[in-house]
């Protein structure tokens, strides 16, 4: 007996499909976000579209009971009305029936796709009533019946559309897509009186809020306004990168505001809308989502309720500040009209200054004051991003425990009000788990930071923030270097850098390209990490291409610059570098930064024999800001001074800073593999010391199948070189020359491992590939001297 099972029904109406079985609405086989109650709500009124539904009816259908009010079910219509794309009045998608409830008004075409059957099915016909009926063919045999169901399911949608297209009465208006990109509000053309130029910055900063609002990813105004002062001319080419560009004009005439806005893809295509009122913020709102409307994008929630006046102030505040005038921004703050000074949005304008600034203790101050006044259970989006600045703020600071307790607030309150309010609200709450990310990642709760980061970037594309999406992908490349994952971090981090240069986002430059540098010199891919610093280098030459960059980030790149030609050989010039950084940077204000340095430093001293400046070094790299900045920069630290004690035969106090390195690594709250090698060769070096030689070898062991383990071939190297050297002083050769092997892969790629080779071939008597290893090692250590066969190999 066949079984047909139960029939799928899809609705096509215009260019959308809905499917209330798989709960899926799609507009040109786009996924369209809406509320489990707006859905249910559309879903009832199409399968009812041939009466009115009553206001009764619809409420009980939809939420299950009587107690919902009027108000919720026409936001809930108005909602959906404008996720159809049904914007205005003119409801041709949902019509209201004045003193009854609401009806489907658009032409709907039914599709029934049988359920795929296990004994065979024979198609149908199409019926009368104008519905499309599709079952299954005869099955085949076992071995290809899951490839002819997925074929058939193929060719059953192709069916779908094409029989969609022969029915409709009317051809289907694509909606313009982003893919990947965005689109580019320019500053506005202004034709007014002296008193209303605000407009050229404000009106631009208005009509891409509104786009956004509608779900268009759109570039900040602030990185449009970097991008024309760095290519000078709107015309110039850079722009044809975004994926529509919106030169916006505004005139004011006898009969009030003139808005025309003229939208160009980079394939050619164009749009104009325009609209005509006496106040410009009505006009500008009503031409925005006219051109909307043309693109296909419903006009969205708004993102914020407040009044005209406020709106208005608020703009041309944000326009002065945009223009790069946070002085005057501040004076129009200050002396804002009575009604509106005590509005918590000015006081939230007025810390952002600060921070803007880096007057972060006033900022900090501001903030918290204005925190206290608010209501709690008003402002919830601000409250939220007031928290989300403070946690970012308290964890500059390193106060860790006041960051998470403020993220997990602004987290708290900002998913409460994205469920009240909808989607209008996701930018906030993805910033809010983005920084809340870095809390973890400081504190090393590494899962909980990629879960963040995944929810952020999740709201960041829901929200249409491109910028948003680039900014957690270079966040989950960060995290990956924390994961000691060098080859996942480039990939993210140069997709990331590539996001940011497309859309011209110069001061998101400098820290992607930090990380990149370093995942690279993870990877000994040493050519491309000063490949890699050259987009900065040299920094008076190349800061402009980034615009901004403060102190801070102007020490780290210097750093990053030093640690590259180090790696490259240059290290007369890396020095020179290193001991720039350290004399223009504040001791108490930098001291993670200079403990890097001081590491660097120790390093290079150890690799030419200079033991004392090593461990001087290393002793001055020990601060706390380097252990909560990365253990593993802290760990490494404490073996140089260790291996600088022990090579200087100072082996009493080489003990001592062993026993402290183990007891600290005992205390520490998160382990992670890349510290323990070196714990590992801590153990090494206080059983070699001791005259333990076989337990010293075997806890070097441990520590390169560690680093086998973990995978980087910068833990490899560094480690193989240790324990090779160590079996060769021990005389085991064999053994040693199995490690030499493993460290082959690199031989052509860093000194360490074309050195360990070399003294591999020198201990089986092999001369002639002595001189060619030796060689190799010379030239890759560049002015770094090579030590002698005889120098008393580092753990």
């Amino acid at each position: 007996m066949t079984d047909k099972g139960a029939a799928t029904v899809v609705f096509c109406f215009e260019e959308f499909q809905l499917n209330p079985l798989a709960r899926e609405l799609s507009r040109n086989g786009e996924p369209v976000e809406l509320a489990a109650s707006a859905f249910d709500c559309l879903v009832y009124l199409i399968e009812h579209r041939e009466r009115p539904v009553g206001r009764d009816e619809l409420i009980s259908a939809v939420w299950g009971r009587a107690d919902v009010s009027d108000n919720l079910l026409a936001q809930t219509i108005v909602r959906l009305r404008r996720a159809l794309g049904d914007a205005g009045t003119e409801q041709h998608c949902i019509k209201t029936v004045p003193r009854v409830g609401y009806r489907w008004m658009l032409e709907t075409q039914v599709v029934r796709l049988e359920a795929v059957s296990t004994e065979g099915a024979v198609p149908d016909q199409a019926s009368h009533d104008g519905t499309f009926d599709a079952t299954q063919p005869t099955p085949a045999p076992a071995l290809r019946r899951s490839m002819l169901a997925a074929l058939l399911f193929t060719f059953l949608f192709a069916l779908l559309y094409a029989s969609w297209q022969l029915l409709s009465s009317r051809a289907a208006k694509a909606s313009f897509q982003f893919n990947r990109s965005a689109a580019i509000v320019l500053p506005v053309d202004v034709q007014a009186p002296d008193d209303w130029k605000w407009l050229h910055l404000g009106m631009m900063d208005m009509i891409a809020n509104r786009l956004r609002d509608a779900k268009v990813p759109t570039e900040s105004s602030q990185e449009v306004l970097e991008l024309l002062k760095e290519n000078g001319d709107e015309s110039d080419t850079r722009l044809s990168s975004f994926a529509l560009v919106i030169r916006p004009r505004a005139e004011l005439s006898g009969d009030g505001w003139h808005i025309h806005l003229d939208a160009k893809s980079k394939d050619g295509r164009s749009w104009t809308s325009e609209s005509t009122a006496g106040d410009v913020l009505a006009a500008t709102r009503a031409a925005s989502d006219l051109l909307l409307a043309q693109l296909g994008y419903g006009a969205g929630e708004p993102s914020s309720t407040r009044g005209d006046a406020l709106e208005e102030f608020m703009q041309r505040v944000d326009a002065t500040r945009l223009a790069g005038q946070p002085q005057l921004a501040k004076e129009l703050l200050e002396k804002a009209p009575p009604a509106l000074r005590e509005q918590p949005e000015l006081a939230y304008a007025l810390a952002s200054i600060d921070c803007d600034e880096a007057r972060n203790d006033s900022c900090e101050q501001r903030l918290e004051a204005l925190l206290k006044r608010l209501p709690e259970d008003q402002h919830p989006i601000l409250r939220g991003q007031i928290l989300t600045v403070l946690g970012q703020i308290y964890l500059d600071q390193r106060r860790n425990a006041d960051s998470e307790a403020a993220l997990e607030q602004a987290v708290r309150i900002l998913e409460a009000a994205r469920a009240a309010h909808g989607p209008r609200d996701m930018e906030a709450l993805a910033t809010a788990y983005l920084v809340r990310s870095y809390i973890h990642t400081d504190l090393w709760r590494l899962e909980e930071a990629t879960a963040d980061i995944g929810r952020a970037r999740v709201n960041y594309t829901l929200a249409g923030d491109l910028v948003g999406v680039a900014k957690a992908d270079q966040a989950m490349g960060d995290l990956a270097l924390r994961r000691s994952q060098p080859d996942a971090a480039v990939t993210l981090l140069q997709h990331a850098y590539d996001q940011f240069v497309s859309m011209g986002m110069r001061s998101m430059l400098p820290s992607t390209l930090d990380g990149l540098a370093y995942a690279q010199q993870m990877l000994l891919k040493f050519p491309d990490e000063l490949s890699t610093t050259d987009h900065f280098w040299p920094l008076e030459e190349k800061s402009k291409d980034f615009g901004f960059i403060g102190d801070d980030m102007r020490h780290e790149l210097t750093m990053v610059r030093g640690a590259a030609l180090a790696d490259n050989g240059r290290t007369a010039e890396a020095i020179a570098l290193f001991q720039q950084v350290l004399d223009e940077t504040d001791a108490a204000k930098e001291a993670g930064l200079r403990g890097e340095v001081n590491k660097c430093l120790a390093r290079l001293a150890l690799d030419r024999g200079d033991n004392e400046h090593a461990a001087a070094y290393a002793t001055d790299a020990l601060t706390p800001a380097l252990q909560d900045d990365d253990q593993r920069d802290y760990a490494e630290a404490w073996l140089i001074r260790i291996s600088a004690l022990q090579r200087a035969g100072k082996s009493d106090q080489a003990k001592h800073e062993i026993a402290a390195m183990l007891d600290w690594d005992a205390h520490l709250p998160v382990k992670n593999d890349w510290t323990h090698i070196y714990v590992l060769r801590a153990q090494a070096a206080q059983a070699w010391i001791d005259g333990e030689h076989d337990k010293a070898l075997d806890q070097l062991k441990q520590a390169m199948a560690l680093a086998d383990r973990l995978g980087v071939p910068e833990a490899i190297v560094s480690v193989g070189k240790s324990y090779a050297l160590a079996l060769l002083a021990a005389g085991h050769v064999d053994q040693a020359v199995a490690i030499s092997g493993q460290l082959s892969s690199w031989r052509q790629a860093d000194w360490r491992a074309a050195w360990v080779e070399a003294r591999v071939y020198q201990a089986l008597g092999q001369n002639d590939s002595w001189e060619k290893s030796h060689d190799m090692a010379r030239q890759l250590a560049g002015d770094r001297p090579v030590p002698a066969a005889s120098t008393a190999f580092e753990f």
